[in-house]
């Protein structure tokens, strides 16, 4: 019974967490050729790529810099959720865009990684 209660747990889990992304869905079918028309290394600002990819999770460091995020898959949160991490994973994540800005908030340089389905 109790292995029948944690599939269940797990099987809920997972339909709420679905697939998850950040930002504003603009990742989903971004190419290569339009993120180097979009972000421009040197001149693209934080307000830039809020108006154009919206909300990102941010990670920042001592030195002022920061990298945005921008997944479309799953959260990174399922990774450290326990038996979850058995099911999903987010690196079977298909596309995640990540960006690194330098202390005045300018793009320094930027990644997209796609995997094929």
């Amino acid at each position: 019974m109790n292995t029948l209660k944690l599939a269940a747990a797990l099987i809920v889990t997972a339909s709420l967490m679905g697939c998850a992304s950040t930002g504003n869905g603009a990742v989903k079918t971004l190419t290569q050729k339009n993120a180097a028309q979009s972000i421009v290394i040197g001149k693209s600002t934080k307000a830039d790529i809020i108006r154009t990819f919206g909300a990102a999770s941010i990670s920042t460091f001592p030195n002022g810099y920061e990298i945005w995020l921008y997944q479309v898959g799953y959260s990174k949160t399922v990774d450290s959720i326990p038996y979850m991490n058995l099911l999903v994973s987010s690196a079977d994540n298909r596309k995640e865009l990540s960006i690194l800005f330098d202390k005045a908030g300018v793009v320094k340089k930027y990644q997209l990684m796609e995997r094929e389905p």
